[in-house]
């Protein structure tokens, strides 16, 4: 029996304990960067069947790494990545529970076999997808360097064999201006909240001669405190994305930062732009991998289709800079339905995610295998990823 196949019959043998750790997750979300209890669950189900984890992976508390094989004879690494952070007011409502439980099934199921796989495989714990995006400086760190390729799966509403992804950068934008009393002397002061404005009006001017697949996004965190006070202080969150990395860097951050600029100069008041988080990159697609996960998804039954265009963004695209990455997505639903509300909330924690949560293995696994058991496979995603 190949490997592929071996992986997929073994599903059955975990696949209780996956819906289990979906569960304890989906009833105890907890927010990017605070995935204490979390990490600690993901452990425990980890330790108990022989995958020794080290903490503080990276230098970050919620971090982890799990050696699930480790074959000194091979030059063959793979990674398994899981995320596990919940959104504030509706939880797992991007389906992290379940797309962890899909990681950590999938390690399972490779430790059962390690006589089998010629192969070193880790399972990455990474947190704060949601927020910051954590994988980010672990990739400026290198931590993704030694991998042949690295593979997760995500929920979705439709079966897709990987995400284009759109880059992004987000900032908060302040302005400072002088207080003076609205209508008494109204002409003793400069508005900060005009200067916060003026950009926004700024911003929507930029819509209509950007490049498509461009977006620009955000909201006033603060604009004043009375009717009849000049606002001293405003100050707003944007968010720039685009299908290329390179023309948010170098085209719309700048652009942005000579709307805001004029804006201070047109009101006579000060600002400030500070980077919130850190830059997502696009994702660097691999069609050569890309088909394969879509050929593995028909054999077990799932229709799917890639995205027509970028839609999203994760900072798994910074790895893919790093080392080839994969991030296919599997339906827990058809209905249309979006990611982060309520309803695909309680999707993720009914029993609508047991199927999801076993396709979602089946894929990593039925990927993984096919890669091992025809090991040039790697050698070309790599040639892909390299360019030759």
């Amino acid at each position: 029996m190949n490997i592929k196949n071996r992986l997929i019959e073994n599903i059955d043998e975990f696949k209780e304990e996956a819906f289990e750790l979906n569960k304890h997750l989906f009833d105890n979300p907890e927010l990017s960067g605070q995935e204490f209890g979390s990490v600690k669950k993901i452990k425990e189900f980890l330790t108990k069947h022989n995958i020794p984890v080290e903490d503080n992976y990276c230098d970050i508390e919620t971090a982890f790494l799990g050696k699930v094989i480790e074959k000194k004879d091979s030059n063959i690494r793979i990674g398994i990545l899981t995320e596990y952070d919940a959104l504030p007011g509706v939880g797992h409502a991007c389906g992290h529970s379940a797309s962890c439980a899909i990681s950590v099934l999938s390690a399972l199921v490779i430790k059962k076999n390690e006589d089998l796989i010629n192969a070193s495989v880790d399972i990455i714990g990474t947190p704060d997808e949601e927020n910051e995006g954590l994988k980010i400086p672990m990739a400026d760190k290198g931590a993704f360097d030694k991998y042949d390729y690295v593979i997760m799966a995500h929920l979705d509403t439709n079966n897709r064999p990987n995400w284009k992804l759109l880059a992004f950068e987000t900032f908060k934008i302040e302005f400072f201006g002088r207080p003076a009393h609205a209508a008494a002397s109204p002409w003793e002061g400069n508005s900060a909240l005009d200067g916060l404005m003026l950009a926004i009006h700024g911003f929507d001017l930029m819509r209509k001669c950007v490049k498509p697949e461009t977006i620009i996004e955000g909201y006033i965190t603060n604009g004043g405190v009375a009717t009849n006070v000049i606002p001293e202080y405003a100050s707003g969150t944007y968010t720039f994305r685009s299908n290329d990395s390179k023309y948010v860097e170098d085209t719309l951050v700048p652009w942005m930062k000579d709307v805001i600029e004029g804006s201070a100069k047109a009101t006579r008041t000060k600002f400030k732009i500070s980077r919130h988080g850190y830059p997502f990159m696009d994702m660097k697609y691999n069609t050569t991998g890309t088909n394969l996960i879509s050929e593995v998804m028909k054999e077990n039954g799932m229709e799917n289709s890639e995205h027509e265009k970028a839609a999203g963004s994760s900072d798994i695209g910074n790895v893919s800079y790093r080392c080839p990455a994969f991030h296919p997505s599997v339906a827990i639903t058809h209905k249309d339905i979006s990611l982060h509300t309520k309803e695909f909330a309680d999707l993720v924690g009914s029993d609508a995610s047991k199927k999801a949560i076993t396709n979602g293995a089946k894929t990593i696994l039925g990927f993984i295998g096919e890669t091992l058991d025809d090991t040039d496979i790697i050698k070309e995603i790599k040639n892909e990823y390299e360019g030759k």
